[in-house]
């Protein structure tokens, strides 16, 4: 192609050599020619040197790929975690070293100030036991107490956190989720769902949260945080997957001062979409560092908190899990959003769950929505009915891609090996023709896409364990979903996704080739560097 025109002091040609370069538009190149922040060619060094004006080197001793894409995270949900108590499995390695996690941070508030834990994973921690109010009073005397689990669908209030919240024996279970009790019909602890969010989540709450929210310097502070984290991972853009008015805030903020490293995608709660709707705001507004892609919603639970929507019930029970938002609530908002032509994202988990989106998307179909890129969040649970209607509707799948690894050891009692062989189902998704994009749901499953292609290729749990063999797909097509496959899914595969001229000088600096290794060892090859539109945004000690 030929060289566009420098414009001097507002961009720069860079040369760009690696040992080996993944385009992910044809085989591997030698380098790369950036003007500014976009690829301009690809191809031998010596040639791109005889054809454009190069000022700029970077020269790279690693494999370099198309920086990665998470198509559905909580950025600003992680930003908020890191100020509190990290109790993931990874730290909180028994029950324990749990309590001292929790009086350790109880030891530096003052009164009346909450402990917040997130990330606790029962069947990691305490074996397999949810802990309750009476564990945390003796964890947590004197401090009210949250403890999320790591599916951030369900949470352990101590007694200090209960009166706080204003719940007694007598508080009824609120519309779309419920209070856990005990055999005497007392309270437990246990809040689930919406009595989790009018708690501690402000862009769901149905008013003010129990849970006063950090203020902004702290939350800009985690986001530092938060996007180091990501950065390390060879993450370059992240779809934020539950963005309440003070998350907007906190990005918009970050962006206005130039703080804003990631490239990010928001889907706003809808309980807001009253004032996206009254903006006249539509999918898409923003610019390449931040944008709106649509709105977020909810049918189900969570597969790795055992409560999602289910047509047969979890293993050796009677229950089908939760519905959290009304089959006639669920029609009216898909009829609204979609009608509007705005992207609509939902939360559906189960079987069920996916069935009642679909049929409320064919309502609103028929009534005459227009055709818009609107997603399943999580589609976990699937047969050929399911994936032939999603087909249909031209529905984006954004699936798990790293809960058969993390979660494995769980599902398979939730769930049992049949249905496994449905859950995740990268591969009957991609047969059948529909856009899948690569997923972590981080905080709720681990933020390193390469340990997800990982999943996606193996499909084992981390003791070995076999969790739906059937669905493995190939490394070429894991890769996909964190790269054409997530960039799709926000509308962005214009400039998103692979290496081609035109796009996006997004890219990653891997010590080892993850198209010429085994599978196993992808997860654990060493991300050297990150780099969003040519500039590095990190780069390994």
């Amino acid at each position: 192609m030929s060289a566009p025109e420098t414009r001097v002091g507002r961009a720069t040609w860079t040369l760009l050599r690696a040992a080996r370069i993944h385009t992910l538009d044809g085989p591997p190149v030698e380098a790369l020619v950036l003007f500014g922040d976009r690829v301009v060619a690809a191809g031998k060094a010596s040639d791109l040197v005889d054809r454009f004006p190069v000022d700029r080197r970077i020269e790279l001793d690693g494999v370099v790929v198309p920086g990665l894409n998470d198509a559905h995270a909580h950025p600003t949900m992680t930003a908020e975690n890191l100020l509190h108590v990290n109790c993931s499995p990874e730290v909180a390695t028994g029950e324990a070293r749990l309590v001292e996690l929790l009086r350790e941070a109880a030891a530096q508030l003052g009164p009346g100030e909450w402990v917040l834990g997130s990330r606790y994973d029962h069947s990691k921690t305490t074996d397999g036991r949810v802990v309750d109010r009476e564990f945390l009073d003796m964890a947590v005397p004197d401090h009210p107490a949250l403890l999320t689990h790591v599916a951030s669908h369900w949470g352990v209030l101590n007694s200090a956190g209960l009166a706080a919240a204003g719940l007694t024996r007598d508080s009824m279970d609120p519309p779309g989720g419920a209070l856990g009790r005990d055999g005497a019909g007392e309270l437990n602890g246990v809040v689930y769902e919406q009595a989790l969010f009018d708690i501690s989540y402000p862009s769901l709450a149905r008013g003010q949260t129990t849970v006063p929210a950090s203020d902004l310097d702290a939350r800009l502070r985690g986001l530092a945080r938060a996007q180091r984290m990501f950065h390390a991972a060879g993450l370059t853009s992240m779809t934020d997957a539950l963005c309440g008015p003070e998350d907007v805030r906190l990005l918009a903020e970050a962006r206005r001062r130039d703080a804003l490293t990631l490239r990010i995608s928001m889907l706003v709660a809808f309980p807001h979409y009253d004032r996206i709707a009254d903006l006249g705001l539509q999918s898409g507004f923003g610019d390449d560092r931040l944008r709106l892609l649509g709105v977020k919603a909810f049918v189900d639970g969570a597969c790795a908190g055992g409560n999602c929507l289910v047509d047969e019930p979890f293993e050796g029970t009677d229950d089908h899990g939760m519905q959290t938002m009304s089959t006639p609530d669920l029609e009216a908002l898909v009829a609204r959003v979609a009608g509007d032509g705005v992207v609509l994202a939902v939360h559906a988990n189960g079987d069920r769950a996916i069935r009642m989106l679909l049929t409320a998307h064919e309502k609103a179909r028929a009534a005459g929505a227009p055709r818009r890129r609107h997603r399943i969040e999580h589609c976990s649970l699937v047969d050929q009915d399911i994936v032939q209607r999603i087909r249909q509707l031209d529905l984006v799948a954004v699936p798990f891609g790293s809960y058969a690894r993390f979660h494995g050891d769980k599902l398979v009692g939730y769930f049992g090996h049949e249905r496994l062989e449905r859950m995740f189902a990268h591969r009957t998704l991609l047969d059948a023709g529909v856009h899948v994009a690569g997923s972590s749901d981080y905080p709720c499953g681990p933020y390193e896409p390469l340990a997800a292609i990982t999943s996606c290729v193996e499909r084992r749990a981390a003791d070995g364990t076999g969790i739906g063999l059937g669905q493995r797909i190939s490394v070429e097509r894991a890769f996909d979903l964190y790269t054409r496959g997530a960039a799709f899914a926000s509308g962005e595969e214009d400039i998103k996704g692979t290496l081609q001229p035109g796009m996006l000088a997004d890219f990653v600096e891997l010590g080892a080739d993850p198209f010429h290794s085994p599978a196993e060892q992808i997860a654990d090859i060493p991300v050297r560097s990150t780099w969003l539109g040519g500039d590095c945004v990190f780069s390994q000690p």
